[in-house]
């Protein structure tokens, strides 16, 4: 069985690739997942030029890069920096950057419902 080829994100390209998944829309975009899942769906249901042009790959959506440059009207700059869905370096320094919180949390115990008990049939 053929073994898949990992690819190295630290790796500078200098065009994309012809079909961007969902978060690397949202990365070029500038905006969040659901908004670019929504609007694929809404393009895929209605054919309507004003949204996110998707198709679906298997059981993958993809967004074609012409087509996504059509629709924000500029061409795509590649690699995309300094986003968080796409640049796992920038979620590790956010991380790494954030002091540890002050206090403890611990697991809540579990509540007892504030019914009243059933009644007792036989009493002891």
């Amino acid at each position: 069985m053929p073994t898949r080829r990992q690819l190295d994100p630290t790796a500078p390209t200098g065009e994309p690739p012809d079909l961007l998944t969902v978060a690397e829309t949202a990365a070029v975009l500038r905006c969040g997942l659901t908004f670019v899942y929504e609007s694929i769906h809404r393009y895929r249901a209605t054919g309507d030029g004003d949204e996110i042009p998707g198709l679906k790959v298997g059981r993958s959506l993809r967004v074609p890069r012409v087509a996504l440059e059509r629709y924000i009207g500029a061409p795509i700059s590649w690699p995309i920096a300094d986003h968080p869905i796409i640049d796992p370096g920038l979620c590790a320094a956010v991380s790494n950057d954030t002091p540890p919180p002050s206090h403890t949390t611990t697991r809540h115990p579990r509540r007892r419902t504030r019914r009243p008990a059933a009644p007792r049939l036989f009493e002891d």
